[in-house]
């Protein structure tokens, strides 16, 4: 693996600093989700918080929107019927990136004649907010775009609006708790001092949770609802089996759910129904670290200067969806809801006007990207939740798995 630059080393020893400190002050041992937020969003110092460029063939990893411009196409062609049965609305992005999901939509929309009253970005970076801005610039994208809609960068949730909100790989980024199971009980897997020295290192610690750390009785009573659930399926896990879940999910999704008065989430992530998530054979679980497109399992290495991410428990986003008042309208994989939503009609056409062969193979790989199950088509799981909102994208038509949650 490529060593990163003095500058970035500089940077993350800072990190592990501020990290050291926070274990010391907490008795020798923190929990890996607030080891995560720390190495995530620290301000200055964290991945999403320090400046660098995540996204993308220079960055650590490629989304969906960096693949191909048919995949916002899609999506905005997905959004556009529920925004015209609500006679208008806004469309709020959590997350946006490299701000080229938000580019394409808005690029379809113009095409469409979609009626967008406003776009709505919330980013608390402000590195992101600046690639956002010079991609996406203050005025009117794409042509046929009314001069009345705008785009607005937000660093906290808006006040109530009726519309879309959308999220493309922002819940596996939320900070995670592990676990690992010793002695037949599920116990709490964090972070502790690994060695002593002028730059700090750090090692799993695992603890039962007795209710000496604080979480510790969340933990507990998380996991024993997901040992019960196991258990009635006949699923037993063995000893050193780890796994993970994503503890702010509830709250999370709950203070988005306030945000909308009348209309749908959609939202695209890594991860699985609970079933299959927790599963015997997945004994190191799914937490994955990427640095200059590499996964490694390590993420104690170069802290802040990696992306850490876990598969999201969709069983757990469907209870918490449940618990907002919202309701599961459809759930499928990326490869069924780009198929359903007209994807290769997309790409049919765009083969055929493309200017030379070198971008029709461009389209043609990033199809296989999106599409393919030992890529994201089957990894990728997609959700829309609804509010007072009966009119189903046509995208989730072809391929319904809610049964599975």
């Amino acid at each position: 693996m490529t060593a990163p630059h003095a500058a970035d080393i500089a940077r993350s020893r800072r990190l592990a600093e501020v990290i050291a400190a926070d274990i010391d002050a907490a008795g020798g041992w923190i929990s890996f989700a607030e080891y995560m937020q720390h190495a995530l969003y620290a301000p200055g110092l964290g991945y999403y918080a320090a400046g660098s460029t995540q996204f993308g063939e220079a960055g650590d990893f490629v989304t969906a929107p960096e693949l191909s411009p048919l995949f916002a196409a899609t999506v905005a062609a997905a959004i556009d019927p529920v925004l015209r049965a609500l006679g208008g609305g806004t469309l709020l992005e959590l997350g946006p990136g490299s701000g080229k999901l938000a580019a394409g939509v808005l690029t379809e929309f113009a095409a469409l004649g979609t009626p967008l009253e406003e776009y709505l970005l919330l980013e608390p970076g402000a590195a992101l907010v600046a690639r956002q801005r010079a991609l996406l610039g203050e005025g009117p994208i794409g042509r046929g775009v009314a001069p009345e809609i705008g785009r607005r960068w937000l660093g906290s949730l808006p006040a109530p609006f009726c519309g879309v909100v959308l999220a493309n790989e922002v819940i596996d980024a939320l900070p995670c708790e592990r676990f690992v199971m010793q002695q037949g009980a599920a116990w709490r897997l964090g972070v502790g001092h690994a060695r002593a020295g002028a730059t700090p290192g750090f090692e799993w610690r695992a603890r039962p949770a007795d209710g000496a750390c604080p979480g510790d009785a969340a933990f507990a009573a998380v996991m024993q609802q997901r040992l019960q659930g196991l258990a009635a399926m006949g699923v037993t896990l063995p000893e050193g089996c780890c796994g993970e879940f994503h503890p702010a999910l509830g709250d999370w999704l709950g203070s988005i759910a306030a945000c909308l008065q009348r209309g749908m989430l959609l939202f695209f992530d890594y991860g699985l129904p609970r079933a299959g998530l927790l599963r015997p054979e997945r004994m190191r679980g799914t937490l994955r670290v990427f640095h200059r497109h590499r996964a490694h399992d390590d993420p104690f290495l170069w802290p802040g200067l990696s992306d850490l991410t876990a598969w999201v428990d969709f069983t757990a986003l469907a209870e918490a969806a449940e618990a907002a008042g919202l309701e599961v309208a459809g759930f499928t994989t990326q490869a069924g809801f780009l198929l359903g939503g007209g994807f290769e009609a997309r790409l049919a056409a765009a083969q055929q006007t493309a200017p030379d062969a070198a971008s029709r193979a461009a389209l043609a790989h990033g199809a296989r990207r999106l599409l393919l199950p030992g890529e994201m088509g089957e990894a990728v799981k997609v959700m829309v939740l609804a509010r007072d909102c009966t009119l189903l994208p046509e995208a989730f038509a072809l391929q319904d798995l809610r049964r599975t949650l």
